[in-house]
């Protein structure tokens, strides 16, 4: 008998993971931000979070997954909505922002 694996709603692939990744390296390496991270505390969604800044930096980006509406969501610092779709899509939102603000993303 199979055991019944629930994950969690939040939940984002390898692929997905790895798709994201290389998102925030090429941000990175257009100097569009200066980092990117993983959220994975207990309790809170898993994340994908993208900063720009030296000693003050900022959080422009954070994207989760809604297993619930099969969507990925992107959020400003503010919790503000950026974009929701597939996850080419919410990347594409987020690329053509920091494209068109030469990387000062509103915070």
């Amino acid at each position: 008998m199979s055991e019944i694996v629930t994950l969690p709603d939040n939940f984002i692939g390898k692929e997905d993971e790895q798709r994201l990744e290389s998102f925030g390296a090429r941000l990175i390496s257009h100097g569009w931000a200066t980092r990117w991270h993983w959220n994975r505390e207990r309790g809170i969604d898993v994340a994908f979070e993208i900063f720009t800044g030296g000693a003050s930096e900022r959080l422009i980006v954070c994207i989760v997954r809604n297993r619930e509406r099969d969507a990925f969501l992107a959020k400003d610092a503010a919790d503000g909505f950026v974009a929701e779709g597939a996850l080419e899509h919410v990347m594409a939102v987020v690329d053509k922002l920091a494209c068109s603000t030469r990387g000062n993303l509103p915070a």
